[in-house]
């Protein structure tokens, strides 16, 4: 049986570690982890622990997010909105080979992706209101359950665009691999605020 908590409203985002596959578009192609991307992983979240995890489908998030769950006694569940962006044709291919030929549209693309996008790539409109979609849900969650999200650099990008009020910070703001964001979950008509952002390990409760 569980310990009984005092809940903090915080969603907790982690972004995968380091993949098999090299510098290549890691859009919605399914790459596992590396060894290396399962340690930072696990550093991240060395000092915490959670109830429930939601977890992108793609095996660099969903197989960590299992294990997890496990060893934590915590319920997971994967959610499709979660996934990445959808490069299209770009999605798999090494990053030099497609700024060679393309350069000045992948240029185009990250200063402005709502007008701009690869070639057969998602519409990123439709990308952000599925992942907002999500995030309502999980924001929902937020006051009873002690929620970590596994999930993508575009994915927690989105979110944070969405919690400080911007347009995108796609090519703003850095998101490593294993990157730890926590984020305050305003009641009442308070907003929400960004609490933690970066490679080090999640801050204890």
């Amino acid at each position: 049986m569980r310990k009984q908590r005092t809940m903090i409203p915080r969603v907790d985002l982690l972004r995968h570690g380091q993949t098999e596959g090299g510098e290549i578009f890691r859009g919605q192609i399914d790459v596992p982890l590396s060894e290396a991307g399962r340690m930072q992983m696990a550093n991240a979240v060395s000092n915490r622990t959670w109830t429930s995890i939601v977890t992108s489908p793609l095996v660099r998030c969903r197989d960590f997010a299992v294990d997890l769950a496990k060893n934590i006694d915590a319920d997971c569940k994967v959610d499709e909105r979660l996934k990445e962006y959808g490069f299209g044709d770009w999605d798999g291919q090494a990053v030099d080979q497609v700024l060679a030929t393309s350069g000045e549209l992948v240029q185009r693309f990250f200063d402005d992706p709502f007008s701009s996008r690869p070639p057969n790539g998602e519409d990123f409109r439709q990308f952000t209101d599925r992942v907002l979609l999500a995030w309502t849900a999980i924001v929902e969650h937020s006051a009873s359950e002690e929620v970590l999200v596994i999930t993508h650099g575009g994915v927690i990008l989105s979110i944070l665009a969405d919690v400080l009020g911007r347009k995108q910070l796609h090519g703003r703001i850095d998101v490593p691999y294993a990157c730890a964001t926590s984020i305050y979950i305003g009641s009442e008509g308070l907003p929400h605020r960004l609490l933690q952002h970066g490679s080090a390990p999640f801050a204890p409760r």
